[in-house]
């Protein structure tokens, strides 16, 4: 299976993302950041899979496709309104009614996240199977299903702790198999950036 990518950004406007590091680093630097952990991000994608990049603001989408770059594969969808959730769930139902044999949804700030782990990611999938990658902050990383299995994006506890150990519980209930990748850290604060910086020099 060569699963779609949903990758999920923020347009690089100082104060519009990277809150939490900008409130240790500053605006400006938080996007310096971002832009990098973006950068690697894309760069780390493998060069036939299909990629949706869903972008907010809405208004912002030249910004995004000149930051990211196009490509034949490549495709840009704004976000909808509405939480996280709502965001996930509305992406993930699209990409499957456009044909997409499955789905690994990523954010752009996890910069250990390599063309070994998401071929890792399609291996597992299945339409029974989720893949989680799960992040040391308690969230994930990476979400991959073989089919649209919105229920595990249906809830309201985004951001913190037990947002992976819910996704978990939610797929047991749906019984679906739960295969698990490394556990890896995305860049969220100070501390985050500090433990990862290395891998830029």
């Amino acid at each position: 299976m060569t699963p779609t990518i949903l990758i999920f950004l923020k347009a690089p406007v100082p104060g519009q993302a990277k809150t939490r590091l900008a409130a240790g680093v500053g605006d400006d630097a938080a996007m310096e950041i971002y832009q990098k952990l973006v950068h690697r991000q894309m760069a780390a994608l493998p060069e036939d899979w299909p990629v949706e990049v869903h972008f907010a603001p809405v208004e912002e989408e030249p910004l995004m496709r000149a930051w990211v770059g196009e490509s034949s594969n490549r495709a840009f969808f704004p976000q909808v309104d509405g939480g996280l959730g709502a965001r996930l769930v509305h992406a993930t139902k699209a990409a499957f009614e456009r044909g997409a044999e499955g789905v690994v949804l990523l954010g752009g700030d996890c910069p250990e996240v390599n063309a070994t782990i998401l071929t890792r990611a399609a291996e597992m999938i299945s339409a029974r199977t989720m893949v989680l990658g799960p992040a040391f902050d308690g969230g994930y990383y990476l979400l991959g299903v073989g089919a649209p299995h919105v229920a595990l994006l249906a809830h309201d506890e985004w951001g913190g702790p037990t947002v992976a150990a819910t996704t978990r519980r939610l797929a047991k209930r749906q019984g679906l198999a739960v295969r698990e990748l490394p556990r890896l850290r995305d860049v969220d604060t100070v501390e985050d950036w500090r433990a990862v910086a290395h891998l830029f020099d």
